[in-house]
């Protein structure tokens, strides 16, 4: 099975360009221009990877982070602008980024980022479903309601979020 990227940026050229470069490593691509098209579409396709513009016509690519994180979480998203600092840069990793890229865009980085954005745990579709009576990551299940018990699901929660960028 082929894995799918959604690509959102308001520029046509570099949709384009990442369409190009993607398509060379076998991948599929849609592309959309912003923040409303994008949300469509994820609602009728599932997507191994998005590259999302910082800065969109209706919004910026944080929103979209954190749509995907609350509404799609095994998506890891990659957020691409020309206005990076480190400060953006933290922003959109705190917010469930895969990762930030600068532009110009470096195409050798983009493919070596896009490979280990889809070597990720939950895109391996060969991988064993876990056991009874464990996580999805194969840890086992935490049952209760005590404080310590909620502690420890947040804690896990927190890692799962982390492993899921280049942070």
């Amino acid at each position: 099975m082929t894995n799918s990227v959604l690509i959102v940026d308001d520029e046509p050229d570099i949709r384009e360009l990442l369409e190009i470069t993607l398509g060379r490593m076998s991948l599929t691509t849609s592309s959309v221009a912003d923040l409303e098209s994008a949300r469509q579409l994820l609602s009728t396709q599932s997507f191994n990877l998005c590259l999302t513009d910082m800065r969109l016509p209706d919004g910026d690519g944080l929103e979209l982070v954190e749509y995907i994180q609350k509404e799609h979480s095994q998506t890891p998203v990659v957020v691409i602008t020309a206005h990076g600092t480190t400060e953006t840069a933290i922003k959109a990793l705190k917010s469930g980024a895969f990762d930030f890229v600068s532009k110009p865009i470096d195409l050798q980085k983009l493919r070596d980022l896009v490979t280990s954005a889809l070597r990720l745990p939950q895109n391996n579709l060969s991988e064993e479903p876990a056991a009874s009576g464990s996580s999805e990551h194969g840890a086992p299940t935490i049952t209760g309601q005590s404080a310590r018990v909620r502690e420890l699901r947040e804690l896990r929660e927190q890692i799962a979020k982390v492993a899921r960028s280049q942070a």
